[in-house]
């Protein structure tokens, strides 16, 4: 039966990953060896190329640091650059992966209520002021639970409070090409330059849930540290599950493929909304028989 559910699995290409699979299985590739734990400079590069496309901004790939998804890459931080007793600022409701890491690192979570339009900025400064926060976890487009997402004007007046305090802000993004809106969200990372940003993505919301793959953005200084902890966890991420990412890049317009399947995903959902209102559904989706 056809899967007319709205879940994620409808954007994955499923016909483009067992291509890439089958393409490394048949590379003659040496899997007798361990690679280096920043990841494979082909595909950082590969990605690079990507966000280049997404982002229109340049990456350099030495900024990047390859993980076993998004979950590994919170707990690298969390481990890494948190101690016991330390304070983190989330937003209240927040993914709960991220939470219970930061819970069993005995750190000092304080919850900033969330709505529609973000955080409360006076809140945030006072938050800062009070707690001195060692880091502050947001997922600014497309927040888990809510799906809410900050307006680009608003992200603009939190960098600007996030840099005059000089907080450390972790950017959890796996949802933002999942996008049925007119709006085209920038990136925390991208609008600051880097700048007082750790910036994880992934794949396993695009490309595959288990061939996972993700990645982490941040300072030279910082990924140092990130990576001596990326040694102790896992060594690297697994050498196949890199090659078929790569693969499936080279060879796939990812963009293209998502923004193909998104017109599928807003026909679901139009015709999900057609018994609660479908004029309300068609206008906030641009969406037309």
């Amino acid at each position: 039966m056809k899967n007319k559910s709205l879940g994620l699995y409808n954007i994955i290409d499923t016909e483009g990953i067992n291509k890439s699979i089958n393409n490394v299985l048949s590379s003659g590739v040496n899997f007798n060896t361990y690679t280096s734990p920043k990841g494979l400079k082909e595909l950082r590069i590969e990605i690079s190329n990507f966000l280049v496309i997404i982002w229109n901004y340049n990456v350099n790939y030495k900024d990047m640091l390859i993980t076993t998804g998004s979950q590994q890459s919170i707990n690298l931080i969390a481990y890494s650059l948190l101690n016991e007793g330390d304070t983190v600022l989330i937003e209240q409701p927040t993914y709960f992966g991220a939470i219970n890491t930061f819970k069993n690192r005995k750190v000092n979570l304080i919850g900033m209520d969330l709505t529609e339009d973000g955080i409360d900025l006076n809140v945030l400064e006072d938050s800062i002021i009070k707690y001195h926060p060692k880091l502050i976890y947001v997922t600014p487009t497309f927040n888990n639970p809510t799906g809410y997402s900050w307006s680009n004007a608003y992200r603009k007046k939190f960098l600007e409070i996030i840099n005059k305090y000089n907080v450390l802000v972790l950017e959890d993004d796996p949802y933002s090409l999942i996008n049925f809106m007119n709006i085209k969200y920038k990136s925390l990372y991208e609008l600051n330059n880097g700048r007082n940003i750790i910036y994880l993505g992934t794949f396993s919301k695009y490309i595959s849930p288990s061939i996972n793959v993700g990645y982490i953005l941040s300072n030279k200084i910082l990924l140092e540290t990130i990576y001596s902890f990326k040694e102790s966890f896992d060594l690297c991420t697994s050498l196949f599950n890199q090659l078929v990412i790569l693969d499936y890049l080279k060879n796939n317009n990812l963009k293209n493929i998502i923004d193909n399947r998104l017109i599928f995903y807003k026909k679901l959902l139009a015709e999900a909304l057609k018994n609660i209102n479908i004029n309300y559904a068609k206008s906030i989706l641009n969406y037309s028989e």
